[in-house]
Order: structure tokens, then C-alpha cells, then sequence
């Protein structure tokens, strides 16, 4: 064996070993990107534990079925003693959503960040509040394609053209903010809802 020959095999052999190293090397950072992921996920999950509370849950299955979309109008909420509340004003002061379900939406905005960065384990996530999840979007979807019709932005009596300009830029101005606590959440639920919904989920209640 002449020593072009002994050189050649010489470098495949190397090559061969570094190809080797370089996928047990690619192997490792994808294993330590999992353990990292599930990792973050389980301290997320105790987070929402500490954060989605008994009573909290309690006024969702409450509202869950005072929207029971078997038989209530698809934005009106019938709750105990004949009254009603809308989901245009379930977020605003004495509303039925105002407090408990606001303080979900604001969590579950700041959870949506990190899985739309595919930073956590939504498979666990889904699991564990899917449900709570899916029913808070229908709300706050509901919200974001019907956030015009929340003012009236008819021209006031008496109003000249300045001042009615005005009034439509601070309107516009308001109305942008309008979704802003659940804006990632429901940009989030849009990617990811069709996926989800085929994945097992913890039932907190059912339609009666």
C-alpha cells in the first residue's frame, strides 16, 4: 500500500471519527434543549398554580356555563338571580369578568409569550389548563373582532371638525389598547388552537 493510499484512508478515517463527534455533539445540545425545556415548563406550571387560584377557577366554571353556548347568546353571560352581563363590558368595573378571569387572560398573555418562542412544553401546558385556555380566547377573540363596536364613535352634537377629529384619534388611541392585556395570548391560541384541540386535556367542567 503505497503512502497516498495510507494518507487517503487516513482522512476518511478522520473524517468519519468527526462526523461522529459532531453528531453526538449535536445530539447533546438538542437533549440539553428538552431537559431545559421541561425543566422551564414544570417551574412555569407551578407558577400558574400559585398564580390560578381555587377561586379563580371556581368564577370561570361559573361564567363557563353563565355562557353556555347551548343555549345563551354567543356574547351574553346569565348568571344567578336573573342578571346579565356581556362579554363588551365583562372586563369593566363591576363586571363578571372583572377581577378572576381578567387576572387569568393577563397571566395566560404572559405564558403566551414564552410558547410562542417554543421556550415550554405546551403539550403540558394544554394538559393542565386547555380548557380554561380555550374558553378565555372565545371570549377574548370575540373582544378583539368586535373592539369597534365597544364606542360610539358617531359625530357628538355640536362638534366642529377639529374637535371631532380629535375625539377619533383619542378613541383610536384607546381602542388599540383595548386588547393589550390579552394580545400575545390570543396571538398565541390563533397559531396554535387548530393543533391543540386533538390533545388531551384536564376538564374542569362540562356543558350542562
Amino acid at each position: 500500500m503505497c503512502i497516498e493510499q495510507i494518507a487517503e484512508i487516513r482522512n476518511w478515517i478522520l473524517l468519519f471519527l468527526a462526523t461522529i463527534g459532531a453528531i453526538v455533539t449535536l445530539k447533546t445540545f438538542i437533549d440539553n434543549i428538552r431537559q431545559r425545556r421541561l425543566d422551564n415548563t414544570f417551574k412555569t406550571l407551578d407558577y400558574l398554580r400559585k398564580h390560578i387560584t381555587k377561586e379563580q377557577i371556581d368564577t370561570f366554571i361559573e361564567l363557563f356555563h353563565a355562557n353556555n353556548p347551548l343555549g345563551v347568546p354567543e356574547n351574553e353571560f346569565h348568571l344567578k338571580e336573573g342578571r346579565k352581563d356581556y362579554i363588551e363590558t365583562m372586563f369593566s368595573e363591576g363586571g363578571c369578568g372583572n377581577g378572576d378571569i381578567h387576572n387569568m387572560i393577563e397571566v395566560f398573555n404572559l405564558l403566551a409569550k414564552s410558547l410562542n418562542k417554543n421556550l415550554l412544553d405546551e403539550d403540558l401546558i394544554w394538559y393542565e389548563y386547555g380548557q380554561i385556555m380555550l374558553t378565555c380566547y372565545r371570549w377574548t377573540k370575540y373582544l378583539e373582532d368586535h373592539k369597534e363596536k365597544q364606542v360610539d364613535l358617531s359625530r357628538r352634537e355640536g362638534m366642529s371638525d377639529k374637535e371631532y377629529k380629535e375625539f377619533l384619534k383619542a378613541w383610536g388611541e384607546q381602542l388599540e389598547g383595548i386588547n393589550k392585556f390579552f394580545y400575545d395570548f390570543n396571538a398565541y391560541m390563533k397559531r396554535a388552537t387548530k393543533e391543540l384541540l386533538g390533545k388531551s386535556t384536564k376538564y374542569y367542567t362540562y356543558v350542562e
